[in-house]
């Protein structure tokens, strides 16, 4: 199938056989397009490097026939994080952080960019950052869910984080790629605004390589890596908070902490009401 985005042809090749997507959406790769929106990795305080760069990035494309639309997920891949924030010990194997970028395939646009990023302690300390054709900057809690397990090992969960969302004019391209800072040492994102980028003209990039995101390595991912599994639910990138995350069970720790901040959120929403 071809798509035209910003005015140029890519020839997409499906993978009717992946496993872990939503019907009817469907997977997708052409590393043509994947390479020429690739976001760029600055690195301006050395989180990023330590104690290894990221190794590489992988991607994946899920296409919606239906409404149109196309999602490129990028994968960031550190094989070790070490990180102690706010008294907390986050070391782990194997780390993973995405970035989604959305397009309309029936105007070939870019519509929105979407980065996991810092949030409140009461969602774990991740929060989602949307760039898209907003007019406003909203900041806003948003329920999550991941779903069921035919389209992701580890079944629906509820859970609560936070959106940033702003215009796309408040981010920086540099040849169609969104440029994104990595800003703490368990590895989340900002996107650079066009005021600050003058700041970080010789900031370090980071360069790891291009892979393609397919069944066998989210298989590794999902179900043979000892330690931190892969936690995230990448079969429906266009439903919020478009970042869905649910920890794997051999992570009772990180399960009983989200479990927990879910029932508080909850609580909370219900006091909120009585009090109207």
């Amino acid at each position: 199938m071809q798509v035209i985005i910003e005015g140029k042809t890519y020839q997409l090749q499906y993978d009717q056989q992946v496993p872990f997507v939503t019907p009817p959406l469907k997977v997708a790769y052409c590393d043509e397009l994947a390479k020429t929106y690739m976001p760029i990795l600055l690195d301006p305080q050395g989180y990023g490097s330590q104690p290894f760069p990221p190794e590489f990035i992988a991607y994946r494309l899920v296409v919606d026939d239906v409404k149109k639309r196309l999602c490129i997920i990028y994968e960031v891949y550190w094989k070790r994080q070490e990180c102690t924030w706010k008294e907390l010990n986050k070391d782990h194997d194997h780390d993973y952080e995405p970035i989604h970028l959305h397009f309309n395939l029936e105007t070939g646009e870019m519509e929105k960019v979407v980065i996991s990023s810092v949030g409140p302690v009461q969602y774990a300390g991740h929060g989602v950052e949307v760039y898209s054709h907003t007019t406003q900057i909203t900041r806003r809690p948003v329920e999550g869910q991941t779903f069921s397990k035919e389209s992701f090992p580890w079944g629906q969960h509820r859970y609560e984080t936070e959106i940033l969302e702003q215009p796309i004019s408040n981010l920086v391209f540099r040849d169609r790629k969104p440029v994104i800072l990595v800003i703490n040492c368990y590895h989340v994102f900002t996107g650079l605004k066009p005021w600050r980028e003058s700041s970080y003209h010789k900031t370090e990039e980071l360069k790891p390589t291009l892979k393609r995101l397919d069944q066998w390595l989210l298989k590794r991912w999902y179900f043979h890596h000892s330690r931190n599994k892969f936690g995230h639910d990448v079969s429906n990138p266009f439903k919020e908070p478009y970042i869905l995350y649910y920890p794997p069970p051999e992570d009772l720790k990180s399960r009983i902490v989200y479990s927990l901040l879910w029932i508080f959120s909850v609580i909370k929403r219900r006091i909120a009401r009585l009090e109207k």
